[in-house]
């Protein structure tokens, strides 16, 4: 579940990225930074940690990104720095990216199965999560052995589970539900 918090900071992001005629050049640094911050450990450490003063995170962010992004992206880690949200950045920028994928028509989806589709396989779910979400989905496909047998598909908090290993569980579920006198 997303926070209020995280609402509120990609929301004024979004806002402050439209006005500014900059949605795709914010999208694109949120990219970069994401990647950037889920590769490197020490990162990520770096955002999130309490130990590090305010004013030593304002210094290394100017050193490491203020000629590597845009000024508003650069001024947004900033504020998040100085309210003290810095730790919440990754999810910040991805509820960003999901609010303009959303306002474009877009919708990720993650789909994952038992064996790996082929071209007119993917196509087909394509065109059933599009169906269902009536949006132009982003599919991730995925194989999972795990899975046995079908597919589960997430699109944001909805999990489709078509697969044969969640079908076994349920019929597993229902046997022990039986009292054999």
């Amino acid at each position: 579940m997303i926070s209020k918090a995280i609402i509120r900071y990609s929301t004024a992001l979004y806002q402050a990225a439209e006005q500014d005629k900059k949605l795709d050049i914010i999208a694109e640094d949120s990219i970069n930074l994401i990647g950037l911050i889920k590769s490197s450990k020490d990162l990520h450490l770096f955002f999130i940690s309490p130990v590090i003063k305010h004013e030593k995170k304002l210094k290394i962010v100017g050193t490491l990104f203020k000629e590597k992004i845009s000024q508003l992206s650069f001024e947004f880690i900033k504020l998040l720095i100085v309210h003290n949200r810095e730790g919440m950045i990754l999810d910040i920028l991805e509820s960003f990216l999901d609010l303009k994928d959303d306002s474009e028509g877009k919708v990720k989806a993650s789909v994952k199965t038992a064996v790996q589709f082929d071209d007119s396989e993917t196509k087909k779910i394509k065109e059933k999560i599009d169906g269902f979400t009536g949006k132009n989905s982003i599919a991730d496909f995925a194989e999972d052995k795990s899975l046995i047998g079908g597919f589960t598909i997430q699109v944001k908090d909805v999990v489709l589970d078509a697969s044969i290993k969640r079908q076994l569980e349920n019929l597993r579920n229902r046997f022990r539900g039986i009292n054999i006198k």
